[in-house]
């Protein structure tokens, strides 16, 4: 009896246990699938939210899409209408017949004028419109005034004029052979870099462009200074096509190591580049002389001359010269290069080189003669430098440069450098 009271009560003992554990067991179940239910309505919101979002951000990018198609559709017929029969400096403003041209004088020029032709005789005439008949091209009459009826720009018949409206126009230099220098029709000039490292004359070269192509050149700085010293593209949208060529001193040394800075200058791949190279000592120079006064064309005398900022000046930037140069030779196609003391030293072959590159030497030979009459500007700065030193550890970081550069245009079948740069200076 006592065995069997044992046996019982064991029995219930181990009954109670199992019941217990069976419990715990479903409680912590239960747990544990409160806690996982937890996560996947926590993952189905998530998944909700964002699917709500990319429905939305589609439809949204769907119809910003077509909006952006739209807009690059309607610039691209209104830059074809615009440039339709357009000419440099001028675009298309529509056709009249002869009797509408009463305001408009007769210029005489040979038979077979062109409207190019036309449109720059009325230009350095100072008259803001010319006229030149559609068919045989044998008439030209410049006005001043825009009191004419205007129809379309589908001239068809012989007695029709097309009408040609002039573009931001303005005398840059008192010489009519080369001092009018216009904008061109929006879209028409693809963005080509005029890129240099700082100080090397990349101002003075645009004024040279100008007055050789009679097209203003735009920059990505948009310097008020430079506007109110007659470079009207300064402040131009630097893409928008209406100027030959884009200052750029892009130089993102401090992404060098992982060549992002790459990115600024690829845009000008495949549209071209004209790659100023000026000897490194003279433009070190002319960069400090710059961020000293804050002046392109400020000069620092002798007692306001400071060695210490000088030398933290070329420690820290002598080395853009050689990334901004070398990145452009490797990675820009087509480039140009020209070399400072080149364009000095023979100023009408280098701008002969200009002009071909942009596609803009229809009037080279008019023009040169007055460009070179005029080619000094207002800021190309002239200055004594006796005082500036290279410490010997300075002149071989920076021949070990000139090398590297010289090398590279070597490679790639440009122009070296001159090789007055190896007599400038003591090495």
């Amino acid at each position: 009896m006592a065995l069997n009271s044992l046996s019982a009560v064991f029995n219930i003992s181990s009954r109670a246990r199992l019941l217990n554990c069976s419990f715990n067991f479903r409680q912590q179940h239960s747990e544990k699938m409160a806690s996982s239910m937890k996560v996947v309505a926590v993952i189905v919101l998530v998944l909700f939210f964002w699917n709500y979002h990319m429905t939305w951000s589609s439809v949204y990018r769907e119809g910003a899409t077509t909006r952006d198609n739209d807009m690059r559709r309607l610039h691209k017929a209104e830059v074809k209408a615009t440039c339709a029969r357009t000419v440099r400096g001028a675009s298309l403003f529509g056709c009249a017949r002869i009797r509408e041209l009463q305001t408009f004088s007769k210029v005489n020029m040979s038979s077979g004028v062109s409207a190019h032709d036309c449109v720059r005789r009325c230009q350095r005439m100072n008259f803001r419109f010319a006229a030149t008949r559609h068919v045989s091209r044998t008439d030209c009459y410049c006005s001043s005034q825009a009191d004419f009826s205007v129809m379309d720009k589908n001239c068809e018949k012989r007695r029709e004029f097309l009408l040609y409206k002039f573009l931001g126009c303005r005398m840059k230099v008192p010489d009519s052979t080369c001092g009018l220098v216009c904008f061109d029709p929006l879209g028409t000039n693809p963005p080509v870099a005029l890129a240099s490292y700082p100080g090397s004359g990349n101002t003075w070269m645009r004024h040279v462009i100008e007055l050789t192509t009679g097209v203003y050149t735009g920059s990505v700085y948009s310097a008020k200074g430079l506007y109110k010293a007659g470079f009207l593209g300064e402040l131009r949208q630097c893409n928008d096509g209406s100027t030959i060529a884009i200052k750029d001193h892009n130089f993102p040394i401090w992404m060098r190591e992982l060549n992002v800075g790459l990115n600024d200058i690829a845009k000008y791949n495949h549209t071209g580049a004209i790659l100023l190279i000026r000897n490194p000592y003279d433009a070190l120079i002319s960069e400090y002389k710059r961020l000293v006064t804050n002046k392109h064309l400020g000069d620092i005398k002798a007692k306001d001359f400071s060695e210490d900022s000088w030398e933290v000046h070329v420690n820290k930037t002598e080395d853009q010269w050689r990334f901004l140069n070398t990145n452009y030779i490797k990675y820009i196609s087509p480039l140009l290069v020209v070399h400072y003391e080149d364009l000095k030293r023979d100023a009408r072959q280098q701008l002969w080189r200009v002009a071909r590159f942009l596609n803009a030497d229809h009037e080279f030979e008019i023009r040169i003669n007055c460009v070179l009459r005029n080619q000094e500007g207002l800021f190309h700065r002239h200055s004594n430098s006796s005082f500036y030193s290279f410490t010997e550890e300075m002149r071989r970081r920076i021949n070990s440069n000139i090398a590297e550069v010289s090398r590279l245009l070597t490679l790639y079948h440009h122009p070296d450098i001159p090789e007055q740069y190896k007599s400038s200076y003591t090495f």
